[in-house]
Order: structure tokens, then C-alpha cells, then sequence
């Protein structure tokens, strides 16, 4: 079977996070179970071209949206790869498209083609809440706090808000609505969200399945056989309390809530120190508030941390935080788990098994974020709640997730 793997951007040749990295380790697994998988990119800093990057063959085409995916105008710029992919598709020999967000968008507009699944993650489904007003002041404040919210706009939506929010409106909901109902076949990262979908955008519910993000288990023990960085290394002490982190340094990652959670936090126990491992917008701005509140001595920032060395950054942590503004799935929640660390999460429940292997917050304020980690240091057993969630990964394995969406496969080309 052949597959193309088409998304917006693709680890490791763009900035990535989660749903880069997802592509990769996805069409790692299809590839051994024997799949032909080609994963088509936008450009990044080369030309258009075809290269093979650990067994995995890569495609990059026109445009080169990268550097501008992280900003409003960066919906236009997927609506240029999704032409771009469907001309390159026009002539070739494939069985099916696997295409993340919009990126089959043009591709499914063809009278003939190949069946198409759509792969959507919570960020893409909802929208930033930017009306034309906003946009000329976003513009001037740097996009400081783009994604820290979301709104929940459809084609079902009043005329009023949709009037509000008319470029994501034109630009991304409505264009996505057009994905859910040409799509042969949904994707989504887990029961709760494809719920919410179906309801929100009035999808007919066999279209749906979950395809959850995964991690890498075999990776990761193989990453920890080898020597890697050690607490001395970075000047922290055996006995200190390590928090980490790795997210892209984003607004909506709330890296900044666990930052003024520290604050308070620290002055109740010297010992507690944050890993922050991550790069974006938002960095600026994380390392001013780090200085202004004296956390210099606290807070360690890595941002340039390669694959092979990021698993010994979670093992030397005693705890992993998500606090995302909203719900989604977290590919570096998992490798934290699959580290034995407990977690402390606002956005993926499912993860947290009846509170034994940590908490689950209804809000990323820095509130709540200092009482649960308050609460879970007092009552101790880090390590035992840390087994658990190496427990509770082992369902999350690579190897299983591309075998349920192997089968959706066949379902669709047979």
C-alpha cells in the first residue's frame, strides 16, 4: 500500500512541537509494517525536492510557509501547500492521502481522486479569537498573545459571530468544514474530541475514528541506555525538586502560568527548580518575566535540545507539566510518561488514571498550577506515581496506533 502523508510542516527539517514530530513517528511505524509512505512538506530553507531522511522519504514543494505558520496570515499560507499539493498529486502512483488540518483541502475538491482521510488536532478545529479590529493591534504588540484563547466557530455559528470572526471564519473554519465532509474518513486524537467535533460541525458519526498521538517507546529506553546529562551537568542538587516543561514557547502552551507558579512556589520550597525545553514567539517575553520575578537561579531554558539527547532531560525531573490553554494531546507529555514521570495537566484527562499517577487541572492559572504541585510533592511518592504512568504509556506505543490506522486504510482503498 501506498501512502502520501501530506501536513504543513514536518519534523525535522521546520520548526517543530507535537504535530511534527507526530508525522515522523507516525510514518515510522506504518513504514514497518511495511507500508510505502512518502511525507509531503512545504519548503523549508532548500529547494524543491525529494530526500530520504532516516528510511523516510520526504518531498518538499512550493510554498515556503514555515516562518509565518505561527501567525494569523499563516491559514492563507496552507491554503497556497494545499493547491501545491494537489497538482503535485494530479500524476502520481499512490493509494491514499493522509492529510493533517487542511492540507487536502484543494486535493478533495478533484472529481477524480484517491480516498482521502483528514487528521484534524484540537488547535485546528477552533479558532483564535482575532476579529479585523484585533489584527492591527496584534500586529503592533508582536502577536504577544495570539492562541492564549479559542473560540468554538462553525458554519452553524450566528451571522454575528461569524460577521466577529469573519478571516478565520473564511480562511479556516469554513474551508475545514469542507474537509470533515469530502473526507472519506476523520481522524481525531481521542473519543472526547471526536464528540465535540461531531457536534460542533454536525458530522455524521461513522465517519469518525481515533487514531490517538502516540511515542516511541523503543526510542526512548534505547536513548536512555546511553550517557546523557546528568543534574550536576546543570547545576542542579540531588535533592532539589525538578519541574520541566517542553512545549513550543507559545502563548497558548502556558509556559508562563508555570513560570508565576514557581514564583510562589519557591518561596515555599527553595528546592523546586523548572526545566523550560522549547522555542517560539513567546521567549522574549518568558525570559523578561523570569528576570522580573528573581528566577534566574530557578529556571533553566534549553531551547535547541536534539531528539536523541531529550529523553535525559525528562528522566532527571521529578514532574512533568502541561498547561495548555486548552484541551489537546501532547506527544511530550507522553515521552514524560514513558520516562516515569508523574504529570500534572490541564488538557489531556485520559492520561491520569483515577489521580495515581497525578493531577488533572480545570484551569492552567498559576494558581492552580502551584496547588497541584503543592499537593502532589506533600504527598510524595514521585517515583511509584512515575511508574504508573510508564503503566498507563505502554497503551500508547507506535506500533498499535499504526495498526488501527492500517486498518481504516484498507477499509477505504479495498
Amino acid at each position: 500500500m501506498k501512502i502520501a502523508l501530506a501536513a504543513k510542516s514536518v519534523y525535522p527539517f521546520h520548526p517543530f512541537g507535537g504535530v511534527q514530530k507526530y508525522v515522523y513517528y507516525f510514518a515510522k511505524a506504518l513504514t514497518r509494517k511495511g507500508v510505502d509512505v512518502e511525507i509531503i512538506a512545504p519548503l523549508d530553507d532548500g529547494p524543491a525536492r525529494t530526500e530520504t531522511y532516516e528510511g523516510l522519504k520526504y518531498t518538499f514543494i512550493r510554498p515556503a510557509i514555515y516562518k509565518y505558520l505561527e501567525y494569523p496570515v499563516g491559514w492563507l499560507g496552507v491554503h497556497l501547500f494545499s493547491w501545491s499539493l494537489s497538482r503535485y498529486l494530479k500524476n502520481k502512483d499512490f493509494d491514499l492521502l493522509h492529510a493533517f488540518d487542511m492540507a487536502g483541502y484543494a486535493y478533495l475538491k478533484r472529481q477524480s481522486r484517491k480516498p482521502v482521510v483528514v487528521q484534524v488536532f484540537t488547535d485546528n478545529y477552533l479558532s483564535n479569537p482575532i476579529t479585523l479590529k484585533d489584527t492591527a493591534n496584534l500586529i503592533a504588540s508582536g502577536f504577544k498573545k495570539i492562541k492564549e484563547e479559542k473560540v468554538r466557530i462553525t458554519p452553524f455559528s450566528s451571522g454575528a459571530v461569524k460577521r466577529r470572526y469573519l478571516p478565520q471564519y473564511l480562511f479556516k473554519i469554513k474551508p475545514m468544514y469542507s474537509c470533515f465532509n469530502d473526507g472519506d474518513r476523520i481522524f481525531f486524537e481521542d473519543e472526547i474530541f471526536h464528540q465535540e467535533v461531531r457536534e460542533l460541525y454536525r458530522l455524521k458519526e461513522d465517519k469518525g475514528a481515533v487514531v490517538p498521538v502516540g511515542v516511541d517507546i523503543r526510542a526512548v529506553d534505547d536513548q536512555l541506555k546511553e550517557e546523557g546529562i546528568t543534574r550536576g551537568k546543570l547545576g542542579l542538587k540531588s535533592d532539589d525538586i525538578v519541574l520541566i516543561s517542553v512545549n513550543r514557547l507559545a502563548a497558548d502552551k502556558g509556559i508562563d502560568k508555570i513560570v508565576l507558579a514557581l514564583e510562589a512556589l519557591r518561596k515555599k520550597d527553595d528546592r523546586l527548580k523548572l526545566l523550560i525545553v522549547g522555542s517560539g514567539y513567546q521567549e522574549k517575553e518568558l525570559l523578561e518575566i523570569i528576570r522580573q520575578k528573581g528566577l534566574e537561579a530557578h529556571v533553566r531554558h534549553y531551547k535547541n535540545v536534539p531528539e536523541e539527547k531529550l529523553y535525559h532531560y525528562y528522566n532527571i525531573c521529578d514532574i512533568y507539566i502541561c498547561a495548555f490553554s486548552f484541551p489537546g494531546s501532547s506527544i511530550s507529555t507522553l515521552e514524560a510518561m514513558a520516562c516515569s514521570l508523574p504529570v500534572i495537566t490541564t488538557a489531556q484527562p485520559w492520561l491520569v488514571r483515577e489521580g495515581e499517577n497525578g493531577v488533572v487541572l480545570n484551569s492552567n492559572s498559576p494558581q492552580a498550577i502551584e496547588r497541584a504541585v503543592a499537593e502532589l510533592t506533600a504527598r510524595g511518592g514521585l517515583k511509584e506515581r512515575g511508574r504508573i504512568s510508564r503503566e498507563i504509556v505502554a497503551g500508547f506505543d507506535w506500533a498499535p496506533i499504526a495498526e488501527r490506522a492500517l486498518e481504516q486504510y484498507k477499509e477505504l482503498v479495498t
